[in-house]
């Protein structure tokens, strides 16, 4: 009979033990909306950072325009170096 006991305190003190820890990480990972606003800033701008894209770029958005001349601009220059092998 002593061991049932011991083995549902075993079993109490870990139910209680994963509630606990639980409940401290839902507190540590809980995030406000602003929170998520400036991750998600810092990853757009680490992407850009990860694509070279200058910091004059990097504080204004690029208009249709100036992204289609970019990327003509890299597919010549890309046609160019491929014609030098």
């Amino acid at each position: 009979m002593s061991s049932f006991f011991f083995v549902l305190g075993v079993g109490l003190a870990f139910t209680l033990l994963a509630l606990v820890l639980w409940r401290i990480w839902a507190v540590f990972v809980r995030r406000t909306p602003d929170q998520e606003a400036h991750e998600r800033d810092l990853a757009a701008l680490n992407d850009a950072q990860a694509n070279r894209i200058s910091d004059s770029q990097l504080t204004r958005p690029l208009d249709p325009d100036s992204a289609w001349r970019t990327m003509v601009q890299r597919g010549k220059r890309k046609q160019r170096g491929s014609s030098r092998k």
